[in-house]
């Protein structure tokens, strides 16, 4: 695989709706120039503490233990749904926003995105990979903050409808990393 074929690919998986972009749009909560870099840079982290490890010690690992996939998509899916049920409670007058870097952090730890990346495209690109995902991740959050921002606003706090919604699709991606963990 080439850089640019490995570009378009990483950033076509992650600019799909997922567990970060859901947790970085619904973060987007009274956005502000210092929030945004801070959570751009957390997803960043998140994804480069999974797919450096994993590409460059897992990958031969794991060729065939599909057990540890499924394992880590339900231990993916028991997060989201904690996060889903967060969301579902207000949060109190005066308090801050429902999810934070940890959150977000945690998140993209967890998210099979980083994985797939780490195990499918990152061992076939030599050069130029850091500096391309960067700008791929860099991207693709800054859209999902910017998408996250006309749907929440800059409210200082979520509207219960949004609340509700949120965690309608978070609920959504933890049955769906569930089941595709019980199916493989």
């Amino acid at each position: 695989m080439n850089l640019p074929t490995f570009v378009i690919a990483v950033f076509s998986l992650l600019i799909l709706p997922g567990p970060t972009n859901a947790v970085l749009a619904l973060a987007s909560t009274a956005l502000t120039v210092r929030r945004s870099l801070s959570l751009v840079t957390t997803v960043l982290f998140g994804y480069l503490a999974i797919i450096i490890p994993v590409s460059s010690i897992a990958a031969p690992l794991l060729e065939d233990q599909p057990a540890i996939a499924a394992a880590v998509k339900l231990i993916s899916a028991i997060w989201v749904l904690y996060l889903a049920l967060k969301l579902w409670v207000p949060v109190p007058v005066g308090g801050q926003s429902t999810f934070g870097v940890g959150q977000l952090f945690i998140t993209t730890l967890l998210n099979p995105k980083a994985i797939i990346i780490g195990l499918t495209l990152v061992p076939s690109v030599q050069t130029g990979i850091a500096v391309a995902f960067v700008c791929c991740a860099t991207v693709t959050s800054a859209i999902w903050l910017g998408l996250g921002g006309l749907l929440v606003g800059r409210h200082a706090q979520m509207p219960p409808l949004v609340r509700h919604c949120g965690c309608a699709v978070l609920v959504a991606f933890s049955l769906t990393l569930a089941i595709s963990a019980l199916w493989t």
